[in-house]
């Protein structure tokens, strides 16, 4: 049974490929707004493995799959290549800027350091789903997503800490609290889609400006405290 559920998790990790194809496939179709909700599913499925592997033991249970690499495909699947081909088929943009987005992106998932050992992301950890999708929703100027999009892509490179949700110690409960309320706001906003009321839209920042924020806090108090 222990080897059972060890390979039931990787066989759903594994899920999230099918659903990437998926949400291309939606996209070439010009269904944008149900590719959204297949990569809505990738990223409940990447929300989980992750607990769910380290509960039923993958490594000891199921170790002829490494769990880690499949993870990291799975995502650079649907958190970069899906977003960013959902972003330039609904807006258009360069596709130079998106072909640096790509490539920054690898990097970022091959960084042997990205998961630090004190449980943080090291630079930008590819949340290009959410960047993109905010992207569309308050339809900023090409010129004006281009350089977002690219601050991004250069963050990965950087050695800043952006916060592990579900792993950082630091204030958890409450990361968890603000970002289930992200993950609702996130839900109907995708829901509505291009009928988003500005409302919804900019109260939705609360969680992103305290996630930033908090990672930027926590940056400067290793600094201070290895001074």
């Amino acid at each position: 049974m222990k080897k059972i559920a060890a390979y039931g998790v990787h066989l759903l990790t594994a899920t999230g490929a099918a659903l990437g194809l998926w949400t291309l496939i939606l996209i070439f179709e010009e269904a944008y707004q149900t590719a959204l909700w297949a990569l809505a599913g990738a990223a409940l499925i990447d929300s989980i493995d992750g607990a769910l592997a380290r509960l039923v033991r993958t490594k000891e249970y199921a170790a002829r799959f490494d769990g880690g690499l499949m993870d990291n495909i799975v995502d650079f699947l649907t958190w970069t290549v899906a977003p960013l081909f959902w972003i330039y088929a609904t807006m258009d943009l360069p596709f130079w800027v998106l072909l640096i987005c790509a490539t920054a992106s690898v990097f970022g998932f091959s960084n042997t350091r990205a998961k630090t050992d004190d449980h943080f992301f090291l630079g930008f950890p590819s949340y290009w789903n959410i960047v993109v999708f905010y992207i569309f929703l308050l339809q900023l100027s090409t010129t004006t997503a281009s350089i977002i999009l690219l601050v991004f892509a250069l963050t990965t490179f950087l050695p800043i800490k952006f916060v592990y949700p579900s792993r950082t110690s630091f204030l958890r409960k409450l990361t968890l609290l603000l970002g289930s309320l992200f993950v609702i706001q996130l839900l109907a906003l995708v829901y509505l889609f291009d009928r988003s009321p500005s409302q919804l839209i900019y109260g939705s920042f609360l969680f992103p400006f305290y996630y930033f924020g908090l990672s930027f806090y926590l940056n400067v108090k290793t600094i201070e405290t290895s001074a």
